[in-house]
């Protein structure tokens, strides 16, 4: 279960109306109760209340709203943020939470949690997903870094080609 990897809690929040924390010149991202952009709704000049390398949802939204924050951010009410604990706390890596990220967020999807059926952090805790395992019955965090690595390099290749393929049509014309 979700519960056993990860201690779900409100993440750390100014109590400030969205007016004074939110502003145009702000350097530190807000993660927001919001499908969009990462969570990201705006950024505060204010310091930052979490630590990067996380996932975090919002409990009064859709399954939509799971994401994973690599930098320093701004919590915000009712966006959950998952505290890696027990004996892998320290095993989470961008990448694996990466890969956790996909399989936590499509069985929430699967189980209906959308604006109406909201998508709680007692429910979140009671999620059973399947982890790949190594020959120790332990999740495989090496697996699960090489694919999500894998993906990156695939489409960081992918990009480069368009890139390329972009400049020689400019040539071309």
């Amino acid at each position: 279960m979700v519960g056993e990897l990860f201690d779900i809690h409100p993440t750390k929040a100014y109590k400030l109306t969205n007016k004074t924390l939110l502003t145009a010149d702000g350097i530190n991202p807000v993660v927001v109760n919001s499908k969009l952009n990462n969570g990201i709704g705006g950024y505060t000049l204010l310091d930052t209340t979490e630590d990067g390398n996380m996932i975090t949802f919002s409990d009064t939204s859709s399954a939509e709203a799971i994401f994973y924050q690599s930098e320093p951010f701004v919590g915000y009410p009712h966006v959950q943020g998952m505290y890696p604990v027990g004996v892998y706390k320290d095993n989470w890596t961008k990448e694996a939470l990466l890969f956790f990220l996909v399989v936590f967020k499509r069985k929430a999807k699967d189980l209906g949690y959308n604006y109406v059926n909201k998508f709680e952090r007692k429910l979140a805790n009671k999620i059973v997903i399947k982890l790949p395992i190594d020959n120790r019955n332990a999740p495989d965090w090496n697996y699960m870094q090489e694919y999500i690595k894998s993906i990156e390099e695939s489409v960081s290749s992918s990009i480069s080609n368009l890139l390329k393929a972009v400049d020689l049509e400019g040539v071309c014309s």
